[in-house]
């Protein structure tokens, strides 16, 4: 995962500059052309024809009118008085960093630089391109949407100062509550043409390219605050500034929006320290989906799902608890959506006894319908059928989504009316309605959307989109309680601590730790074992020394006086010069033996772009091979700590498993909840952290770390 880029140090803050991007008043377009083949001429072209409002000044190479305006061929002769916000630069590569600085000089506010040839050519003449580029925005104050980018739009406002192929008049795009801010030029197009026939329409859209100086995540905070947009469409390969993201989703959650992710991309965060399980299973797509899950942002894993998420997270209405109420024509359809909709975590309803009892008046005598109701293939004679379904699960208070799942219905159905009825539902509730149209008559998934009813034609699909409405809404309802956090006192030093001091830092923090006394020699080992009681471990502490278990520097067990002596010699012994162990030692541990219900791992790793990660999962020496964890971003809830281990694969080990012992999970929340809230953990000072075994207790007894590996770090300035 990239690092969080470098700012361009501009005049205009990102909290306005969207503003200037999407509403100029006035705009200069540097390159423009009368040749419709040309990029210049393609911007121009979007910008008259899509009815810009404002003040167009043009800089061309001949210097001569075009379409009707004056032009000039260089920013120096821009008329005086002419006060610019926005220029539009469609120069070569070479030109561009003379040409921003010489706008910045004279005012304008920022820059869309659609331009290629810099960074992404990989050349030295690129990089050096966009570092003059850099340079001429921290010089003037100048802010900069690109190089190499397809620009922005504004349909609300009549701006299109883009070439993109969105805006041809063939499209048909309209304005709307969608927004669409992508990386990558293509993508926006594809982003939005897939979204186009399920959406209202799209009112911003912007494709950033390099990202020199501004990025997707300094244009999501300005696009929502409009209130008139509900979602956002978001493409990006790397996450760029987080932090400025993080605040984004932020205010989009504050003010009742969505926003959605499609992630592609891998970078060497992933790349670990190998001695380190929590490195070893933190990876970078895991430590996205923490970081999008934790301020908010849903992820669509393609831009199909991305189309389908946006269908639902475009309109007003929730989800709910996730009870699914199905009126289908046919058993099996019904069936596969059951199915599906467990799949996804959603739940039939259980009708009342009341629903039940209209549905049985209003429906044949052969109908099924305890849900999913089945009104048959009767529905070919009597289309009324659909609506007598749906009135009586309207008002079953169990019910949260009505989901219409037809199948084949071609010429023979009154399409019309059934089409009339879902409508006529979806106006009067303030359920979800949802149509699932499955290999019926073509163009019916499209007739729904237009009337504002989500569609979809596939079973798959549709209940994936479901359950994603319902978790999001869940989430939002668990992120009111973010603890504060827990004050701890920030750790000395940096670097490789030994397991001692490890556990001495965990044990200042408050964090259940295994009783662990340190001795020096023999003797003062034997008189630990002592003072603790037999059974014990023994382990030999350093801060280089790794994997003890296979150089022999555990032992388990031990019983007794005699067994203790000749352990601890032998551990000293590979610490003496020209022993097995190179590095000093603080010494030899001594703890208790523990049993526990299961073996955990918790753990901490700072991500370059989005800062500390924590993880929960299955522990012990299979840790790596079961791959069974969570990944969570601080500030966490208990009540997504809670669910995060629910979800684990060996959760019902812990929860009591065909008659096992039930640990004591709430202790592990605490645990995961209380480091995340640590003060280095929260200010950055903790590298890695491998809390490996965590074991948990029987239910009511809490969990005790018995393994301690800590790194520390410098905090983040």
């Amino acid at each position: 995962m990239s690092t969080e880029r470098e700012p361009a140090s501009g005049s205009t803050d990102s909290t306005d500059v969207t503003d200037v991007l999407f509403r100029p008043k006035s705009i200069v377009l540097v390159g423009a052309s009368g040749d419709p083949a040309k990029i210049g001429g393609k911007l121009l072209a979007h910008l008259r024809d899509g009815g810009y409002p404002g003040e167009i000044h043009l800089v061309s190479k001949a210097g001569l009118p075009i379409r009707g305006l004056p032009s000039v061929t260089s920013v120096a002769e821009l008329p005086v008085d002419a006060t610019i916000d926005l220029a539009v630069v469609a120069t070569p590569a070479a030109a561009v960093p003379e040409t921003v600085a010489a706008l910045g000089h004279r005012g304008v506010r920022a820059a869309v630089v659609v331009s290629s040839g810099f960074g992404e050519t990989g050349t030295l003449e690129g990089a050096r391109l966009e570092e003059e580029l850099r340079a001429a925005c921290r010089t003037t104050g100048i802010r900069v949407l690109g190089p190499n980018c397809q620009g922005v739009a504004n349909l609300g406002a009549g701006l299109v100062a883009s070439f993109s192929s969105t805006f041809s008049k063939s499209t048909g795009l309209t304005d709307g509550g969608v927004a669409v801010l992508s990386q990558s030029g293509a993508m926006a197009a594809v982003l939005t043409q897939l979204a186009q026939p399920f959406v209202d329409g799209v009112r911003y859209w912007a494709a950033t390219g390099n990202e020199l100086d501004l990025g997707v995540a300094d244009l999501l905070r300005g696009v929502v605050a409009d209130p008139a947009i509900r979602t956002v469409q978001l493409y990006l390969e790397h996450l760029g500034s987080a932090p400025v993201l993080a605040a984004a989703a932020a205010e989009a959650a504050r003010s009742g929006k969505t926003v959605l992710a499609l992630k592609s991309g891998t970078t060497a965060s992933g790349s670990r320290a190998a001695g380190s399980h929590t490195g070893a299973l933190a990876q970078e797509d895991s430590v996205v989906d923490a970081f999008l899950a934790r301020h908010g942002v849903v992820r669509a894993r393609d831009p199909r799902e991305m189309s389908e998420l946006v269908r639902l997270f475009a309109q007003p209405r929730t989800a709910g608890e996730g009870r699914v109420a199905l009126v289908t024509n046919s058993g099996g359809l019904g069936v596969l959506l059951t199915d599906e909709a467990e799949a996804h975590g959603l739940r039939l309803a259980e009708f009342s006894p009341r629903t039940l009892a209209e549905l049985r008046a209003g429906l044949p005598s052969f109908a099924a319908v305890e849900n999913p109701i089945d009104v048959t293939a009767q529905l070919l004679s009597t289309p009324e059928l659909v609506r007598t379904a749906l009135d009586a699960v309207e008002q079953d208070e169990g019910t949260d989504v009505v989901v219409v799942a037809l199948g084949i219905l071609g010429e023979y159905y009154d399409l019309d009316q059934i089409l009339a009825d879902v409508v006529d539902l979806q106006r009067r509730t303030a359920k979800l309605v949802v149509v699932c149209w499955v290999a019926g008559h073509a163009g019916m998934v499209e007739r729904f959307a237009a009337h504002g009813v989500p569609a979809f034609d596939d079973t798959t699909a549709c209940m994936r989109a479901i359950g994603a409405l319902a978790r999001h809404g869940r989430r939002l309802a668990e992120e009111d309680h973010v603890p504060l956090g827990r004050p701890t006192d920030a750790p000395d030093g940096t670097g490789l601590q030994s397991e001692h001091r490890g556990k001495q830092i965990l044990a200042g923090w408050g964090l259940p730790v295994v009783d662990s006394r340190l001795a020096t020699d023999v003797d003062g080992a034997v008189a630990v074992a002592g003072e603790i009681g037999y059974p014990v471990v023994l382990k030999l502490s350093g801060p280089t020394i790794a994997h003890k278990t296979e150089l022999g520097l555990v032992q388990v067990g031990i019983t007794d006086d005699d067994a203790l002596r000749v352990a601890a010699r032998r551990m000293l012994d590979a610490a003496a010069p020209g022993g097995s162990v190179s590095g000093a030692v603080d010494g030899l541990l001594v703890e208790p033996m523990v049993a526990g219900v299961a073996e955990m791992t918790v753990g901490v790793v700072h991500d370059a772009a989005v800062g500390p990660v924590v993880m929960v999962g299955a522990g012990g020496v299979q840790a790596e091979l079961l791959k069974d964890v969570r990944l969570l971003v601080p500030p966490v809830t208990e009540a997504a700590t809670r669910s995060a281990i629910e979800s684990l694969a060996l959760h019902p080990l812990i929860d009591g498993y065909r008659g096992r012992p039930p640990g004591d999970v709430e202790a592990l929340v605490r645990l995961v909840v209380d480091l995340a809230g640590t003060t280095a953990v929260r200010e950055g000072r903790v590298a890695e952290l491998d809390l490996n075994p965590v074991l948990v207790l029987p239910r009511g007894q809490g969990v005790v770390a018995v393994d301690v590996a800590l790194t520390l770090r410098e905090p983040d300035r």
